[in-house]
């Protein structure tokens, strides 16, 4: 992690917070012109990744597709994005950021980006976690602004996926056939509670991938380069 890009990109949320746009503006460009724009998008996704580790969920059945959909709506809500294909941009770079960085479609998808539109949806992404988890915590979002840590190795928590078929009348996680207007949406059964990041985690297990907290948004960025 490059610690100046991290405390970079923490003072411009804080600018954010207190409305001092231009200068949040000028920041950015400063760090960009010194570090470079992958440095920072680095420092925003480990921003994300701390702030996926404080949404959380009771134990019982999580629906990843629902999850994934729900709080990616809740970003382009915040960012007010309105371009085409915004919301399943969010929708990868979750599953993106969640994976650490192991092979799937949303790796590929955020390795296509330019590297200026990467960066413009890490900080919506952020933006978007950051009212996401204020109001989960009943707190004012320059309180969760200062709170926030360099995000730490992921606990995978126990439990077991299954498909369940989702439909217009409610989940059949146990039908043996997909019945007529359902589709089947991968869903974990937790035996405890966890976080959302937590649960990307249990998939990288599941995978046989150890859950690491590697730096991975420089690592998109280095593919999209053709490195």
């Amino acid at each position: 992690m490059n610690r100046q890009s991290w405390y970079d990109a923490l003072e411009y949320l804080e600018r954010l917070g207190t409305h001092e746009l231009e200068r949040a503006t000028d920041l950015l460009d400063d760090a960009i012109d010194r570090d470079g724009i992958g440095a920072l998008g680095d420092a925003f996704g480990d921003v994300c990744k701390s702030l996926m580790d404080r949404v959380l969920f009771p134990a019982g059945t999580i629906d990843i597709h629902a999850v994934v959909d729900t709080i990616a709506l809740r970003i382009i809500a915040t960012s007010h994005d309105t371009r085409p294909g915004a919301l399943d941009r969010q929708r990868s770079l979750l599953v993106f950021l969640g994976s650490d960085g192991l092979p799937c479609a949303a790796r590929d998808d955020v390795a296509s980006w330019e590297p200026s539109d990467r960066l413009r949806d890490l900080i919506a992404c952020t933006i978007g976690l950051l009212v996401a988890v204020a109001d989960d915590e009943t707190c004012e979002v320059a309180d969760v602004v200062g709170s926030i840590r360099p995000p730490q190795p992921i606990r995978a928590p126990e439990g077991t996926f299954a498909l369940a078929w989702r439909g217009p009348n409610g989940a059949e996680p146990f039908a043996g056939a997909v019945p007529r207007g359902y589709t089947a949406h991968i869903t974990f059964l937790g035996e405890e509670p966890c976080t959302l990041r937590a649960i990307f985690g249990r998939v990288a297990l599941l995978r046989g991938e150890p859950a690491t907290d590697a730096s991975t948004t420089s690592a998109a960025s280095r593919e999209g380069a053709g490195g």
